[in-house]
């Protein structure tokens, strides 16, 4: 055999060794895939975005993850189930390769439709960093946060009225209550641990407030996955959706529904 014939052929093994990594790597989850393989592809993918930052050290640079599974005939009472530990499960894949994080990740799982029968299943991650966002300086006169105020019309707080002009505001039962990691949690909108049939019914991390500069509005996010949340805007309800990463767009004079508790919101410009 020449040299050229040589060459020519390891030209070919390398190619075909390439296709077959770049399959290897690409080839989405078959149709019928569990939701526990869901799970694994979509901590695989969160563990190909830690980022090494010199001198043996790793960061997890993000604080907010949303993980999009699309699969036909999807058993989403399993999936919901199974991706309702994502974070802590994000957490113990981290400490395993000892990865620095954020001291909170908000974790969100979201299922859409396949728009074929035999369509495979996929596992599509989004990651964000909202504290570089919210601290990215806005245009002037653009996206500038109005006043927030909140008034408690339902249930008992801290206090009656609140008024804010902060970028995050964290609203549940309790002022720093802690999750199962241990994690403490500030609310700005704290209800007391007083049961009254009301109070009891909004949970430790129910819902929060946040600034989107590109609209100028605030968006509400439903945090609980037990207790409702929903919008009352001129005698009609909006229901927000648990955990949607998309939350609902708030108005002034909105009416804001946290199990049976109520505040309102009036923006001050």
């Amino acid at each position: 055999m020449t040299e050229e014939h040589v060459s020519a052929r390891l030209r070919h093994i390398g190619r075909d060794l390439q296709s077959k990594l770049k399959e290897f790597f690409e080839n989405p989850l078959d149709a019928g895939a569990t939701p526990l393989e869901l799970l694994q592809a979509a901590l695989d993918d969160l563990e190909r975005r830690v980022q090494p930052a010199g001198r043996g050290r790793r960061l997890f640079p993000y604080n907010r993850v949303v993980v999009r599974i699309t699969q036909h005939g999807a058993d989403e009472p399993a999936i919901q189930a199974v991706f309702r530990d994502l974070g802590t499960r994000l957490r113990d894949r981290l400490a395993e390769l000892n990865c620095e994080t954020p001291t909170a990740i908000a974790a969100t799982m979201v299922l859409e439709p396949a728009p074929e029968r035999d369509a495979p299943a996929r596992v599509c991650v989004e990651c964000f960093d909202d504290d570089a966002d919210l601290a990215a300086p806005m245009p002037p006169g653009h996206g500038q946060r109005p006043a927030l105020r909140i008034t408690v019309v339902k249930g008992q707080c801290v206090a009656a009225e609140y008024v804010f002009d902060e970028p995050v505001i964290a609203i549940g039962r309790t002022v720093e209550p802690t999750d199962a990691l241990g994690l403490i949690r500030y609310n700005h909108v704290a209800f007391l641990e007083e049961r009254d049939g009301i109070n009891e019914t909004v949970g430790r991390a129910h819902a929060r407030l946040q600034f989107d500069p590109a609209s100028g509005h605030y968006v509400l996010f439903n945090e609980s996955s037990s207790n409702p949340t929903s919008i009352v805007r001129g005698g009609r309800m909006m229901r927000v959706a648990p955990r949607d990463p998309r939350g609902v767009r708030v108005q002034s004079g909105d009416e804001v529904r946290l199990g049976r508790a109520v505040l309102k919101l009036t923006m001050d410009t």
